[in-house]
């Protein structure tokens, strides 16, 4: 069966812009082949399908009748906000994580730290996994809205 190159276009649509080319590595361009392979299509058509896909929100999460739903442009800013906070609070958990082994490491060299120092720290632990916490929930609710 031969490659399928066109894709839908608007009523009265032509083709006249063009895009600069991708240079893609050899592995990269393997899973691409393989895509659109199985899909029968050329890379270039199953790339350009793929990108108008994301670009216009019908590619996105499944619902539990099993129908995709796209995500807006707002809902893929608002979740790359929330991955983004996601990244610094794992810096400040590292954070909250070396200060509790230095105080682990204090006390067992026979300085133990301070009580205050102890519930300090706890306090920050606990402050970034409940704000964690509430990230992984916004993100959720944009994922898999109920």
């Amino acid at each position: 069966m031969p490659t399928q190159r066109r894709r839908g276009r608007l009523d009265g649509e032509k083709r006249d812009q063009t895009t600069a080319p991708i240079n893609w590595s050899p592995s990269e361009l393997a899973v691409i082949a393989a895509a659109a392979s199985a899909r029968q299509q050329s890379n270039t058509t199953f790339i350009a399908t793929a990108a108008l896909d994301v670009a216009t929100g019908r590619f996105g999460p499944v619902n539990a009748n099993g129908e995709a739903r796209g995500f807006t442009a707002d809902e893929v800013t608002t979740i790359r906000l929330i991955m983004d906070e996601l990244m610094a609070l794992r810096r400040l958990l590292a954070n909250a994580a070396g200060s509790l082994n230095q105080l682990a490491a204090a006390s067992n060299s026979g300085n133990p730290p301070t009580g205050p120092a102890i519930e300090s720290a706890l306090a920050y632990l606990r402050q970034r996994l409940i704000q964690h916490d509430e990230l992984s929930a916004q993100l959720l609710d944009l994922i898999e809205p109920e």
